[in-house]
């Protein structure tokens, strides 16, 4: 049984994942509208009744702005802490699941869910890996710098979707304010294509066969330069990783755990 991963959106203006099985499927954050969601997974032969959760990174709007809506009709995982930021910024949430000790993980149907947690600017902003059997994918984005607990959370998923967020020369000479630049390069701002690279490079030689590149910015990055930097020195390590990119306003193929 394979595990397998789609991104529906992924970059500054929203993100949204799906993984399956053959058994269970469950979103990752809803950071684009409900409609666009909903349209999406009927694209993909899915409807909502098919989702058996949606689980949230952190509170931020490009992961949660058609949250509200979409828990009407799919339970909702989060932290506690993350799932109250939510409450605060958005009023009254349906179908919240209340699960003791959230980080020691969980299981939505025949997935087991294990959250990690990632320097990032919000309020207990976190990782996630799903498993099910021997197979694995994790999505690791918005995070400052790629700690050492990050990795050894995704080193052993076949299939990874990484924060590749902007270029540096980009967004130093781009327009953005000091003070936002400052944010967005801080230890909990978001991963430049550089430090993808470095992460990317770690993963060489192990079970990863397939790294995709997501949360993009529109005004601070390029695919064909998140591409470039990354591929670049995953390929001269060998290993046959493959690097892609996840786009903002394109659903992806569809990444499996087993290798086609």
């Amino acid at each position: 049984m394979s595990l397998k991963l789609v991104s529906l959106a992924s970059g500054s203006k929203g993100n949204c994942a799906l993984i399956y099985s053959d058994n269970t499927a469950i979103l990752c954050d809803a950071g684009v509208s409900y409609t666009r969601i909903s349209k999406s997974l009927k694209g993909m032969g899915f409807d909502l009744c098919d989702i058996s959760g949606i689980v949230i990174t952190h509170e931020h709007s490009d992961h949660v702005c058609g949250l509200k809506r979409l828990c009407d009709h799919v339970p909702l995982y989060a932290h506690p802490l993350t799932a109250k930021a939510i409450y605060d910024r958005q009023g009254v949430l349906k179908n919240y699941r209340a699960v003791d000790f959230y980080e020691n993980g969980f299981d939505i149907g025949d997935i087991k869910v294990l959250p990690f947690r990632i320097p990032h600017d919000a309020e207990y902003p976190l990782g996630y890996t799903f498993k099910c059997g021997g197979h694995s994918v994790s999505i690791a984005t918005d995070m400052g710098f790629a700690t050492n607990g990050v990795f050894q959370n995704i080193k052993d998923s076949q299939v990874v979707l990484l924060e590749s967020n902007h270029d540096v020369e980009m967004l130093m000479n781009g327009p953005y304010t000091p003070a936002l630049k400052k944010r967005i390069l801080s230890k909990n701002g978001h991963l430049s294509n550089d430090m993808a690279a470095v992460m990317a490079e770690r993963l060489v030689g192990g079970k990863t066969h397939t790294i995709v590149l997501g949360h993009l910015s529109e005004q601070n990055n390029l695919p064909e330069l998140a591409l470039g930097a990354v591929k670049g020195r995953v390929d001269k390590l060998g290993g046959g990783v493959r690097i892609t990119v996840a786009l903002q306003n394109e659903i992806s193929e569809v990444f499996e755990t087993d290798e086609k």
